[in-house]
């Protein structure tokens, strides 16, 4: 369904309830085929498991110390009684030099040109992070809900529901995400446009997209402190998250 591509990536982020603020950023994304890593160790800019100008270490992702590939395929055999030759594509901002912070990663889970399965792995700057997964079927466009488990903000409540929507284009992907309950509306999104992922590129989105990690950092605190500034209600952290997974 797809091949290992390399995407720039324009994340906004708008509240309107219960105050207005707006930021937008730009990354750089990669969507990879994890039965198909192999091909990604033949780069000479990208690399698994091991430092490079771009990388990725899989044990970032999930909660396994093995495959990741493995890992997934075996969650949805446990939870859901599924067991096929899926392809499973994960969409995820690598290391840059090293660093990198994710705040959302995007699994898809396809067979016979038919996704399956969307795992949503979100992660909060207190290094905890939780995976959605969400059984469903399309092709090109979906929408579902999800409730909110994980705390990711001190500006968003708990008790919210997540509002998903994908459509896949030829060149582009679209995912938009919107945190919503009866007071609170955050309306977020990306839209990945997607190029060949080969070394040329890779030099080419170092220069555009140099140390996007830490731009991200900057960013969220910056917004976070203003809004402290304007006395916008805070929320604070409760408990840690203990159960990394929830199935819908």
């Amino acid at each position: 369904m797809f091949e290992n591509q390399l995407c720039d990536n324009k994340i906004f982020h708008r509240r309107k309830k219960p105050f207005s603020n707006f930021f937008n950023y730009n990354v750089c994304s990669v969507l990879i085929n994890l039965k198909k890593l192999d091909k990604i160790n033949k780069l000479k800019f990208f690399s698994i498991n091991r430092f490079n100008l771009f990388s990725i270490k899989l044990e970032d992702y999930g909660n396994q110390k093995g495959n990741l590939y493995s890992f997934i395929k075996k969650e949805i055999r446990n939870k859901y009684k599924v067991t096929k030759n899926y392809n499973i594509y994960l969409i995820t901002s690598p290391r840059f030099l090293g660093y990198v912070f994710n705040p959302i990663s995007v699994y898809f889970v396809e067979f016979n040109n038919l996704i399956e399965f969307v795992i949503y792995e979100v992660r909060n700057t207190h290094q905890e992070k939780h995976m959605y997964f969400k059984k469903i079927k399309f092709n090109k466009k979906t929408s579902h809900k999800i409730n909110k488990i994980l705390y990711v903000s001190p500006f968003l409540k708990m008790k919210m529901k997540y509002h998903f929507k994908i459509i896949l284009m030829q060149k582009k992907i679209k995912i938009l995400i919107n945190a919503l309950n009866n007071k609170e509306e955050l309306h977020t999104g990306m839209l990945l446009n997607l190029m060949k992922l080969d070394d040329k590129n890779l030099i080419k989105m170092s220069f555009k997209r140099a140390f996007y990690a830490q731009k991200i950092m900057i960013m969220i605190h910056y917004h976070a402190i203003k809004m402290i500034l304007s006395k916008i209600k805070f929320n604070f952290k409760l408990k840690n998250i203990k159960n990394n997974f929830s199935y819908s």
